[in-house]
């Protein structure tokens, strides 16, 4: 590494070194790993209030930095990335946020064949083929060794859910909702529905995914993408256009539960990113909204694709029995439009 990558690096570190390993609380955001041109087009929508201003300016320095990495892969793998072909289609798991997905993820990705998004991936997606090999360890030395908010094993090489990633690879995400959780319907109503978008965004963000799903099957060695995406039920309709063959597993629990748990998961996240003050009216009832709403579109793509693709588990049966709920889940991804 050359003297002055090296002295970008250190600087991007010392802030990261600034981070606690005891709780997600950070003096930046997760906006650090994306580009200035991404933050700024997602300023120009949603507004910081003023005393986040510092911890936006820190960001958006952070990313400055780091865009010099960004460079140095896209001149690397740029041609290895355009010249990449899936020898097979993807399985989607789409069950909803909180619903057993990453013990499902988890297990599923315990296949040989298996790629996937690591955490890693989700914070520095554009740079993660070529600085991982140091960024990555000390960036597990930067974050807890358990989620705070659910207890369950943290690593920056674990599988993530992508939506993560795609927050920092364009400005459509309904994640934004934890940077700006004032304006939380608002990402509901239109974040939520990449197929709503203009066409030239919709193309963007196709291209954004798979570019994201080409890097993380280099970065992982698989043959076959494995995504967790709570957020993809929207976008049934895209993915199967753009890998034709793929599967989708839904997973599901008591909507009670499902509720109850993401309140308190976005409440633990909210502290650690937010550039905005969470709202007093900020309830189960808007949860509990979203889950309606998501509920809603995966019965409206089921009905259309003719359910043939979709394989559906209870989640109380996977933890009874996930050796036949992984093979129900590859045996779903083996069927052709």
């Amino acid at each position: 590494m050359s003297r002055t990558n090296s002295s970008l690096s250190s600087s991007a570190l010392l802030v990261l070194f600034f981070m606690t390993r005891t709780k997600f609380a950070y003096p930046i955001t997760t906006l650090a790993g994306s580009t200035p041109r991404n933050i700024i087009e997602l300023l120009k929508k949603h507004k910081p209030e003023p005393r986040y201003y510092f911890k936006t300016a820190l960001t958006v320095m952070v990313a400055t930095i780091f865009s010099l990495f960004n460079l140095v892969e896209k001149w690397i793998m740029g041609k290895r990335i355009r010249n990449f072909r899936l020898t097979e289609p993807p399985l989607f798991i789409i069950g909803f946020n909180r619903s057993g997905t990453t013990l499902l993820h988890n297990l599923l990705c315990q296949d040989p064949k298996a790629g996937y998004t690591t955490t890693f991936h989700t914070v520095f997606p554009h740079c993660v083929l070529t600085q991982k090999w140091w960024l990555g360890p000390m960036t597990n030395l930067a974050v807890p060794k358990k989620r705070p908010f659910d207890n369950v094993s943290f690593d920056m090489n674990f599988p993530q859910e992508e939506e993560f990633a795609l927050a920092n690879l364009q400005p459509f995400s309904v994640y934004n909702f934890f940077l700006f959780p004032s304006e939380f319907d608002r990402f509901i109503d239109e974040d939520y529905f990449t197929g709503m978008l203009p066409a030239m965004d919709i193309e963007r963000w196709k291209t954004e995914y798979h570019r994201l799903v080409i890097k993380s099957l280099l970065d992982t060695n698989g043959t076959r993408y494995i995504s967790k995406n709570p957020h993809n039920i929207p976008r049934i309709a895209i993915l199967r256009e753009m890998y034709p063959g793929s599967g989708f597993v839904f997973i599901y629990r008591d909507p009670y539960a499902v509720v109850e748990s993401l309140y308190h998961f976005i409440l633990a996240i909210f502290p650690g990113v937010k550039l905005q003050d969470v709202p007093v009216d900020f309830s189960r009832k808007k949860i509990a909204r979203f889950y309606a709403i998501a509920m809603k579109q995966y019965f409206e793509m089921k009905e259309k694709a003719g359910g043939h693709c979709f394989y559906e588990i209870k989640m109380e049966d996977f933890i009874k029995l996930p050796d036949e709920c992984a093979q129900g889940c590859f045996a779903s991804n083996s069927v052709n439009d």
